[in-house]
């Protein structure tokens, strides 16, 4: 294990996550189970979506070139000579001077080439605002138009959405409810996808107790471990909870290995500083290939990251702000990576700082902001008190407020580079 005296730059510190991992072996998955999950492949379609051409609204199948010069004051008149339903495919053809009325969904009859929405035609009652049942036969086969229609109007083409064996999802492509829908559409059964890395986080310390145990003197509840696997679910990771394990190395290391084949990427908190109860990064370093050294953050300087067995590993600080800020900025993008989801990188904007600030330079500084829109721009508010045991400062805001390293104050509604904490 190398140690490093000089701060490593923030970014590089997560470029060098980013850069270790890699995607989880794709696997074929059923597409109703793929939702949340990235395409490894692309996905050509079997068949057109919609697979036939179809009428877009309720109304008359007709020639266009018979309504061409329909008005209020001047219908066009045509003979009603079928109705077609969503469902059915067959109806006499429209030939000139005649009209099929058709429901949303219905294929276009034969020879027709627009449709005519019943709000158009003497089949609308504008008083209920529907259309109506004719009370005769005899008065259901005249229809009067009074708007004209274009070729095309209000017909769905065949293959609009989606050619026949066109590449309508690209790789890298994030499965949601929308995609579902669409693969199921057009005849897809199994997609190629990267599976989502289980993410196991383990505590240790002797400090630490249970949550739902009473503390001792000197201690506190192990908060960080539960608190850090909701974080990671949030995302839409799995997380597989390695409990808590007290300052004995030997525990420690075989806890460690016994959770290895259950999980894809392991998260330690506390223990990698350089006190002399900080047995975690020895351990570790002890256990794989791991880098204890600091980052120039605030809050998170001290950072261990390396694989066991080629599995990544990162040891994250014990204080409970300064694991979650590390796990956003330098563990999420690295956990992106290995799902094949991209961005892997948050976006950055531009927002107002309400307040002035004054802060000791040479870090960057990830500050806890509430950013809201105002006037059509984003205005960030601090979100409390920002040290590293503050926990409260992370449940008041939405996102991260970014001061360079090398400002040491900024005025009140001076412009800085932000983050959301949700943000996909």
């Amino acid at each position: 294990m190398a140690g490093r005296l000089d701060l490593v730059p923030w970014e590089e510190a997560r470029e060098r996550v980013i850069h270790a991992v890699s995607e989880l072996a794709p696997v074929p998955v059923p597409v109703a189970e793929a939702h949340g999950l990235t395409l490894a492949t692309g996905v050509r379609a079997e068949e057109a979506m919609p697979p036939f051409a179809n009428s877009a609204m309720d109304g008359f199948a007709v020639l266009a070139a018979d309504v061409a010069g329909a008005s209020r004051n001047e219908p066009v008149v045509l003979e009603v000579v079928g109705e077609l339903p969503a469902g059915r495919s067959v109806s006499n053809p429209v030939t000139p001077g005649k009209a099929v009325r058709v429901m949303t969904g219905a294929p276009i009859p034969e020879g027709a080439d627009a449709v005519v929405p019943v709000e158009a035609t003497n089949f609308w009652d504008p008083h209920t605002r529907a259309g109506r049942v004719p009370e005769t036969a005899e008065e259901g086969r005249v229809l009067r138009i009074s708007r004209p229609a274009t070729a095309g109007a209000h017909i769905r083409a065949a293959g609009e959405s989606v050619r026949a064996g066109e590449e309508f999802l690209e790789s890298g492509h994030r499965i949601r409810g929308a995609e579902i829908a669409l693969l199921l559409s057009v005849g897809v059964k199994l997609v190629n996808v990267h599976p989502l890395p289980r993410v196991g986080v383990l505590s240790t310390g002797d400090e630490l107790v249970e949550p739902d145990a009473t503390p001792g003197p000197g201690q506190i509840r192990d908060s960080n471990r539960i608190g850090l696997l909701r974080r990671i679910e949030e995302f839409g990771f799995p997380g597989v909870d390695l409990g808590l394990v007290r300052d004995d190395p030997g525990a420690l290391a075989s806890r460690i290995l016994e959770s290895l084949p259950r999980i894809d990427f392991l998260l330690t908190s506390g223990g990698v500083s350089v006190g002399d109860y900080d047995f975690t990064r020895r351990v570790l370093a002890e256990l794989g290939a791991v880098e204890a050294y600091r980052v120039a953050v605030k809050p998170g300087k001290p950072q261990v990251f390396g694989n066991i067995g080629g599995m990544p590993v990162f040891g994250l600080p014990g204080n409970p702000v300064s694991s979650m800020v590390v796990f956003d900025q330098f563990v999420h993008p690295g956990l992106r990576r290995m799902a094949g989801r991209l961005p892997l990188r948050p976006p950055v904007f531009t927002a107002t700082l309400e307040a002035s600030l004054t802060r000791s330079p040479g870090r960057t500084e990830f500050l806890r902001v509430r950013l809201e829109p105002e006037d059509g721009a984003w205005v960030a508010r601090t979100a409390g008190p920002q040290g590293s045991g503050v926990l409260s400062s992370m449940t008041k805001a939405n996102g991260y407020a970014i001061i360079p390293p090398e400002v040491e104050t900024i005025a009140g509604g001076d412009p800085v580079p932000c983050q959301l904490m949700r943000w996909d």
